[in-house]
């Protein structure tokens, strides 16, 4: 696996890094700089891998991941080794959570035609692509042409005996016993849907004593200037940075999982999934996605931060209907499970000619 500077090791695997970029200073997604010198990077070791390795299959991740795979392609034409996308969202669409188009000095309608342009160019290359939700597939069908013979929808995946109560050993709580503890994992930014946790926070703060939230993820300091700002010390609880692997016993300290985020880029909702192996019920708008994901009659009335509260409310006030729901969140996640996702992607490996046995060996 040929990957990015920053980023947690993986057990069992072999991850070869670029060396540190100056001005590449974060894992979280979204533009940044020095992106592309650690593109650039990116695109050197993995043209001496392939050299080397002599993949059966490029399989890369995201766009840019696409057009590095692309050039090493082109680069060893006498290989012939196919490329497979993995792709989370629209291009255009992710730049727009991002505010991208807003913060440059370009015309916002010029960039985003040429950046549309891009995007129709990369969809072209792979011989087949992976998407985690039906938003993005329908994106990549209607706005690009993308041929249903080309594409298969990957969700995420999630890894269920990781979650496996009799043998995970949650933390101490930060909350006194008896506390109906909202969870939320990931990354405390706007695009992330920060603005709407906070105003979920503080509408049942003020009203309920017996709610509190527990916040899994980084960076924290605008998250703890709300915080200090409301006096909601004693009422939310900032871990900052979890080690994944560690993520399982944090979540089983709660009742709910909170979902926060609208995204217009298409782009699907993983934790939800880490959420429902858990057992827990769900705080989440009834999106397109998070419906296919979740029953749709335990998710928000709507798309409102009033929705999104009065949900939370509604399970704490019946905490064994919300147990419930957990549990049959938790037999919905069955389908998710790594196995099954593997087993999705060996299909698509076999169509494109790769075979078993190589497909363990060697896969860039």
């Amino acid at each position: 696996m040929c990957t990015y500077p920053l980023g947690r090791e993986l057990t069992g695997q072999d991850v070869r890094r670029v060396s540190a970029v100056r001005g590449y200073q974060h894992t979280e997604a979204g533009p940044q700089k020095g992106k592309l010198r650690a593109d650039f990077k990116l695109l050197l070791l993995s043209l001496r891998t392939a050299l080397a390795e002599k993949p059966d299959v490029i399989h890369a991740h995201l766009h840019e991941g696409v057009l590095i795979g692309w050039l090493v392609r082109m680069l060893l034409p006498w290989r012939r080794t196919p490329l497979v996308a993995d792709l989370q969202g629209g291009l255009v669409g992710e730049l727009t959570d991002h505010d991208f188009f807003s913060r440059q000095p370009l015309p916002s309608g010029l960039l985003r035609f040429c950046f549309r342009l891009i995007e129709r160019f990369t969809l072209k290359l792979p011989a087949h692509i992976f998407c985690s939700s039906g938003n993005s597939e329908q994106i990549f069908q209607k706005d690009y042409r993308v041929g249903a013979n080309r594409i298969t929808r990957l969700d995420d995946r999630v890894d269920l005996l990781a979650y496996d109560r009799t043998a995970v050993m949650p933390p101490q709580s930060p909350f006194p016993e008896g506390t109906f503890v909202v969870i939320y994992s990931g990354s405390l930014l706007p695009i992330k849907g920060l603005e709407v946790l906070q105003q979920v926070i503080l509408a049942l703060t003020q009203r309920r004593q017996d709610i509190a939230f527990l916040l899994l993820g980084y960076p924290t300091a605008q998250m703890a200037a709300f915080v200090t700002e409301h006096a909601l010390q004693a009422r939310v609880s900032l871990t900052g940075r979890v080690a994944f692997e560690a993520l399982p016993g944090y979540l089983l300290l709660a009742q709910v999982g909170i979902e926060p985020k609208l995204s217009v880029s298409g782009e699907g909702s993983g934790k939800l999934l880490h959420y429902m192996a858990a057992g827990l019920a769900l705080a989440a708008f009834p999106t397109e996605h998070n419906r296919t994901i979740a029953d749709a009659g335990t998710l928000a009335a709507g798309n409102t931060v009033e929705d999104l509260a009065q949900q939370i409310e509604t399970l704490a006030n019946d905490r064994a209907q919300c147990h419930s729901i957990g549990q049959a969140n938790r037999d919905r996640a069955q389908a998710y499970s790594l196995e099954a996702g593997g087993k999705a992607i060996a299909v698509i490996y076999q169509a494109l000619g790769i075979t078993p046995s190589s497909q363990q060996a060697r896969v860039g």
